[in-house]
């Protein structure tokens, strides 16, 4: 069930009815069933693999937990981790990695007979792995003690309204929430509602509406000149933003109507003015779980500057085949990798000659100031939206010629024509609502990052919050891509 789809909303309201007027008692029962069902309605298959994720990592982290010997947590966590991370590679890369060996054995003269598996990839898949993981790590590291409820285990894997593209949360987050189940209020519901209308905006009113024009172009890249690849690239970092981020407000709004506080995932990404800024408001769960299990357990930036190279370009690598099989997502990280490297290094030099110990978070403060300094919020803000852009050409094209030749033809641009716009899914009033949402989101995005008491203060007033919510309702309903329309991220 896709959160933009009349089925979900069926599925929730439902759902609601039962769980409010449910006994506490019960309630943790009714949410995992509630997960159970949301889950096999992509296929039931699925559903096997993630209790059996389930399963293993809640028996490893009791043996970790109870163990005295140090060898028999250490095989436990192996024990965890193979079959883990066994399973999201078999079903991830497996076909990758056959394709790949056929191919470097044909270029040494080894013909090899065709091998594919064609494993249908599971919805989520990667994201209940890694939170599961996270949780077996925590134990392990004696951070987080091991759950002895299976029910409430088994409701922090499969938390229905981030199982499938998150947030990846963590088990001290979460584990009390769902054992306390503290009630639900008016004002939580109400915002909740407001994060649900702005994910479905940003979903059905940006990202739906400009995927048609993305997606053609994309297809066949050779066939457009410069002015529609770069056109088509601006509409995809619109796009995967658009509905990433939509899926999270919306997952978060879920959640917080039924009395739960999930983490904040994005927080204006695109306002950021370096790299490490960027990488610290994008897919924040991911940054941080890529932080804390694998950075940090390198070494971080404890150490010498070619180890602490080595480990962000390990990081940034890993992060990019996280997102898919395809050499178009490790060039894409690793193009972020070095980037983030240059940048440090640079700033690393600019502090010492300055004489200015300033710490990595004040400089990213002194960045999100425009007021004070403007030509430096300019500069900073430009550079880094001029860097994402490129790597998000990597990051959607369907292989690295293509990528390359999107990023050959910008020197090639010419005058659109408006009936390539209306071929490829963006006639005139799409085009036009389009960039009318755009300018909103950037409005409300510019008062979220700058303007918070704003947007508070306008909330508090009943006249406005009224017609601000009949206003987006009737606009997702007007003017809003209807279709079930997948969300990007579940590829991953």
């Amino acid at each position: 069930m896709l959160f933009n789809s009349f089925e979900f909303f069926a599925f929730y309201s439902t759902f609601l009815a039962v769980f409010f007027v449910a006994p506490k008692r019960i309630r943790p029962i009714l949410i995992l069933i509630a997960s159970y069902v949301f889950y096999a309605g992509w296929r039931p298959s699925f559903l096997l693999l993630l209790i059996l994720t389930t399963c293993v990592d809640y028996c490893t982290a009791l043996v970790i937990d109870n163990a005295k010997r140090h060898w028999v947590r250490r095989t436990a966590l192996i024990t965890a981790l193979t079959i883990n991370l066994g399973i999201l590679g078999t079903v991830k890369y497996l076909d990758f990695i056959l394709t790949n060996l056929i191919g470097v054995s044909g270029f040494l003269g080894i013909e090899l007979p065709p091998m594919a598996v064609n494993f249908v990839l599971p919805v989520g898949v990667s994201f209940y792995t890694f939170q599961s993981v996270g949780y077996t790590l925590d134990v392990y590291k004696r951070r987080f003690p091991a759950e002895r409820n299976p029910l409430y285990y088994a409701i922090y894997v499969s938390f229905f309204p981030q199982l499938v593209a998150g947030p990846i949360e963590r088990a001290s987050h979460m584990l009390a929430q769902y054992k306390e189940q503290k009630p639900s209020s008016p004002h939580r519901i109400t915002s909740g509602l407001w994060l649900v209308g702005w994910g479905l905006f940003k979903k059905m009113c940006i990202a739906d509406l400009a995927a048609p024009f993305v997606k053609g172009v994309y297809a066949n890249p050779s066939a457009f000149d410069g002015s529609y690849t770069l056109i088509a690239t601006l509409l995809f970092t619109l796009q995967i933003y658009c509905d990433f981020s939509g899926y999270s407000d919306i997952a978060i709004g879920v959640a917080r109507i039924m009395g739960f506080d999930l983490m904040v995932n994005f927080r204006q990404p695109y306002l950021a003015t370096s790299l490490t800024t960027f990488w610290r408001r994008w897919h924040i769960s991911l940054s941080t779980w890529f932080r804390d299990y694998l950075y940090l357990p390198l070494g971080g930036n404890r150490t010498s500057t070619l180890v602490w190279t080595r480990n962000i370009l390990i990081v940034f690598a890993v992060s990019g085949i996280w997102h898919g099989a395809n050499w178009t997502f490790l060039v894409w990280g690793l193009l972020h990798g070095t980037a983030l490297i240059t940048e440090e290094l640079v700033s690393r030099r600019r502090t010492n000659r300055n004489n200015v110990l300033l710490s990595n978070s004040q400089l990213v403060a002194e960045y999100a100031l425009p007021a004070k300094k403007p030509v430096r919020f300019i500069l900073g803000l430009t550079y880094t939206l001029s860097f994402t852009i490129v790597g998000w050409v990597f990051f959607r094209a369907n292989k690295i010629s293509d990528a390359l030749k999107i990023l050959g033809s910008w020197t090639h641009l010419s005058l659109p024509n408006y009936g390539t716009f209306k071929i490829l899914g963006l006639p005139s009033v799409e085009l036009f609502m389009l960039a009318i949402h755009v300018i909103v989101l950037i409005i409300v995005d510019c008062l979220l990052a700058y303007s918070p008491q704003k947007l508070s203060a306008s909330r508090r007033s009943s006249f406005i919050s009224v017609g601000a919510a009949v206003v987006l309702f009737y606009d997702i309903f007007l003017f809003g891509a209807f279709g079930r329309t997948d969300f990007v991220y579940f590829q991953f």
